[in-house]
């Protein structure tokens, strides 16, 4: 790409990013924020549980090396839900009790000297024992039961963010590092993996003793181990053994899983020029009770459907998830785990690292799935949150430890992410990943801060990388550039400004080092806007107008001038799939803002069956979005009935073309369209989809045929939403006979919108009755609410339920905190957003505002959208559809 450099042709404005910049100091243990006092630390951990699958409490004894660094009177540790058995301190040949002092609240011991005096500066052991209890979700220790042939249950571990004080006493802070060597003491026959390999198991009193190998230096929360009876899918790559653990019979459905390990660990090591620093890795798939993944060094965790895929009932969109997931957490074994954030404060580090090295591996392995199209469907959600009031920065200041999940959200992982791309295309990719070789080398079992990723990705290319990238991370919202050309003797003029864009009207003020991408005359140029406003000539006055952020690797908003952007929309079937993407994410936006017509983004809709070529798929998604944003916001308007017509029109010969059958050697993403399509379709009101849905669904359960794995999803979506109380009735029992977690959702799915508000009441009752796991019971009111007519019955639920949810959710916040907002997350009513936030702050109290204001947010939103189109938009709706109709 060839730089361009900027005329200054209006003064700048002062940059906010310098100062910002000045606050990425490198890492400091003793400048690192926490609740811990930094005058005691652990170096090692030998810690024996005594577990037992079947039970509901464990125990456990531990003996933590410590260095005080000067004289104490206690001794400050975290522990939550633990009963203290004794406490001692050996230390110069001596032992010395101590007084545990429980705070739940702040969830921590006191460790007082029972001798009254202080504890002296030097090396000591700490002996700890204690009583735990076994949880129902995936916090701490937990249970997970299966079903099938041996019904039983295994125990797992989930300790990030600050559960691993839940399991056994700890410094529980990622800067906290140190080695752990775990013993596990079980019935006969359990067999138990942790994160290093199992160096001996012994006879212990008719038990078995199971003693595993030490660890490198880590933060608590990423100490994990199992207990229970296994399968396993063994394989190799890179010169580490690695396993694939699944509940019994289930071991052939971790194939798929094994491959992308197989293809991604030398990858990584190669790219990263670390090796994977462990001798080998267990990747788990857990039978029920949690939610995602997690990355624990050695043993990686998993819902079971994030990492099984059965080739007899899953389609491409749980392939594309498992290649995803997987990807991302062998990531972290790099970035997390190698080399740690220094405290929750920087987990970007781990998580946008994470997504950038996932989507980066989906591209070299699966150039056909079109990552860089695929990704704007998360990115175009993360700027609509970043462009409402209820946002932040990547790096937001001082997070406390009862609202760690909130930096667990789409800022960290996809907007982190996006401007990692972004800055990469900017720097280049060889310098950015000499620089990554370089930050990991010297952060190696160690913790780093955003200042420390920042220096040696400056030293590697010469560039001043940590202001740039300090006004997109020190800073919330993002940039809409507006954008102006014309002709002077023979050149083009481009001049160009940028504000912060927002949907909120007037928005705070906010200046970027925006790394900008223009498409011109065949060439691309790259070029550094720094400034409020400024302009740059471009070589001739080509007939094919210019082109901003084509490959969409920015995170920012284009606004052109209208006969600009007329200008491209007629061009729309002939530029790049990139820009074609780009340019209908950044239409709506800008109609969503009130800075376009909605009809803007009909005008674009009118043009996609003319498109061609691999971008088709991921366009019709974008479209999909599109229209569902809309059918939300007007959902019971005069307007209503059109946009369903016009998304008929736009969908249902797409779907004619694409036939209800998998083709010979069609690619996942036109599989993945039509099985979204027949869903959609059903949504919008069509019958023959909807007739057909029903015979595939009928003759699957009568046996007569098998739902094709590319349509299943489709068609059970289809028929629940328009289901009767038999075909419900038929819903409840394949979820009740389900024996796999991808089948539990997608049956609670297919039950939870139905049309029907008595049975989506039953469907509710169900939810606290004992019969679903927890996962798929707490989730179950947030899919109620999602389908339409039915927010209130959910909403009302929820409140009159809550204290049996919450215990049901467990211990982490963030379960908690979605309770409720998770009912009312399709709204369209200003007054539901303004109720959400008060009732969520009676129920949850501060803990739960952040998510509370996230989804008010996005109802102010479909609200004001309501409020400018539900009268007007019927017309052009209508002259789309007959548009359409006329091909």
């Amino acid at each position: 790409m060839k730089p361009l450099r900027f005329v200054r042709s209006f003064s700048a404005v002062a940059l906010l990013c310098a100062t910002a910049a000045l606050a990425q100091p490198r890492f400091d243990f003793d400048r690192t924020p926490g609740t811990l006092p930094k005058t005691v630390l652990p170096s090692r951990y030998t810690i024996t549980l005594d577990l037992d699958p079947a039970a509901e409490r464990f125990s456990g004894r531990a003996a933590i090396d410590l260095r005080l660094r000067r004289t104490v009177p206690e001794i400050v540790l975290h522990a939550y839900k633990l009963q203290p058995r004794g406490a001692t301190l050996k230390a110069g040949g001596h032992e010395r009790v101590l007084e545990v002092q429980a705070d739940e609240t702040r969830q921590t011991w006191r460790l007082v000297p029972a001798d009254g005096k202080p504890l002296p500066a030097g090396r000591a052991t700490l002996v700890l024992a204690w009583d735990g209890e076994v949880q129902r979700t995936d916090s701490g220790l937990y249970r997970a039961p299966y079903g099938g042939g041996a019904p039983g249950a295994m125990l797992a571990t989930q300790l990030e963010a600050v559960f691993a004080r839940m399991v056994f006493p700890a410094f529980d802070e990622p800067s906290f590092r140190a080695v752990f060597e775990l013993a596990v003491r079980t019935p006969e026959g359990v067999e138990v993996v942790s994160n290093t390999a199992e160096r001996s198991v012994v006879a212990d009193g008719g038990q078995r003793l199971h003693r595993f190998a030490p660890t490198p230096p880590m933060p608590s929360y990423l100490v994990a181990l199992a207990a229970g009876r296994f399968d396993a899918l063994a394989g190799r790559a890179a010169g580490v053994p690695l396993r694939i653990l699944t509940a019994p019979g289930k071991a052939a459905q971790g194939a798929y899983a094994l491959e992308v390990t197989e293809r991604v660990l030398p990858f990584y090591s190669a790219y990263f020029g670390q090796p994977y620093a462990l001798p080998k890795l267990d990747q788990l798939a857990v039978p029920s009770t949690r939610f995602g993944a997690m990355e624990d060094w050695g043993l990686i965790s998993y819902a079971e459907n994030t990492l099984l895929f059965d080739p007899a009932r899953s389609d491409a969109r749980t392939r594309q998830r498992v290649f995803s997931i997987v990807a991302h957490e062998v990531a972290h074994q790099w970035f997390g785990n190698l080399v740690t954030a220094a405290s929750w404060e920087e987990i970007w580090l781990n998580e946008a690292f994470a997504t950038w090295m996932a989507e980066k591996a989906t591209e070299r392995f699966n150039p056909d799935w079109n990552i860089a199209l695929r990704r704007r469907e998360p990115i175009d959600d993360a700027m609509t949150r970043d462009a409402g009031s209820a946002t932040r920065a990547i790096r937001s200041g001082a997070v406390p430890e009862d609202r760690v999940f909130d930096v667990f959200d789409d800022i960290t992982y996809v907007k982190g992410g996006a401007v990692l791309a972004m800055l990469e295309q900017w720097i280049g990719a060889q310098a950015f990943r000499q620089g990554l070789a370089a930050y990991m080398a010297e952060r190696r079992f160690s913790n780093a801060t955003a200042g420390d990723l920042w220096h040696h990705i400056g030293r590697a290319s010469g560039r001043d990388v940590r202001a740039v990238a300090a006004s997109w991370t020190d800073q919330p919202g993002f940039p809409l550039v507006q954008a102006d050309s014309r002709c002077e003797n023979g050149r083009t003029r481009l001049a160009l400004s940028q504000r912060r864009f927002g949907f909120d009207g007037e928005q705070a003020p906010g200046l970027w080092k925006l790394p900008l991408v223009v498409q011109h005359g065949g060439r691309t140029h790259t070029l550094l806007l720094e400034q409020a406003q400024a302009a740059t000539t471009l070589p001739g006055c080509p007939a094919t107008p210019t082109l901003l952020n084509p490959g969409g690797q920015g995170f920012y908003r284009v606004a052109y001038t209208p006969a600009w952007h007329a200008a491209l929309v007629a061009r729309f079937a002939e530029l790049p799939g990139t820009a074609q993407a780009t340019l209908l994410a950044d239409t709506l936006a800008l109609a969503q803002a009130g800075r376009l017509p909605m009809s803007s983004l009909l005008d674009l809709l009118a043009q996609l069956p003319a498109v061609q070529g691999p971008a088709r798929p991921a366009l019709y998604a974008q479209a999909r979005a599109a229209l569902e944003f809309l059918a939300q916001s007007l959902r019971g308007s005069p307007a209503e009935g059109a946009l369903h017509s016009a998304a008929r029109a736009l969908f249902a010969p797409e779907l004619a073309a694409l036939g209800w059958n998998p083709r010979a050697g069609e690619d996942s993403e036109t599989e993945q369209l039509r099985n979204a399509l027949i869903s959609d379709l059903a949504a919008y009101g069509d019958e023959a989809v909807i007739a057909r849905a029903r015979e595939l669904f009928d003759a699957d359960l009568a046996g007569r045929a098998a739902l094709p794995p590319a349509i299943r999803r489709g068609v059970i979506g289809a028929v629940g939403r328009h289901a009767d109380e038999t075909r419900f009735r038929q819903l409840l029992q394949r979820l009740d006979a389900a024996t796999n977690e991808e089948d539990r959702w997608l049956y609670a799915a297919a039950a939870a919108s139905v049309p029907d508000a008595a049975l989506a009441r039953r469907l509710l009752a169900r939810a606290l009755d004992g019969t679903l796991p927890a996962n798929i019971a707490t989730t179950l009111p947030q899919m109620v609410g999602e389908a339409p007519g039915h927010e209130d019955l959910a909403y009302a639920f929820v409140v009159a339920e809550f204290a049996r949810l919450g215990e049901l959710a467990g211990p982490m916040f963030g379960a908690r905190g979605w309770l409720l907002p998770g009912t009312v997350s399709a709204s369209a009513d200003a007054e539901v957003a303004r109720r959400l936030l008060a009732d969520q702050q009676r129920l949850v109290g501060d803990p739960g505002a952040a998510t509370a204001a996230r989804v008010a947010s996005r109802i102010t939103l479909r609200a004001q959208v309501r409020a400018a189109e539900a009268q007007r938009l019927a017309p052009s709706l209508q002259a789309l559809a007959a548009r359409l109709a006329r091909g």
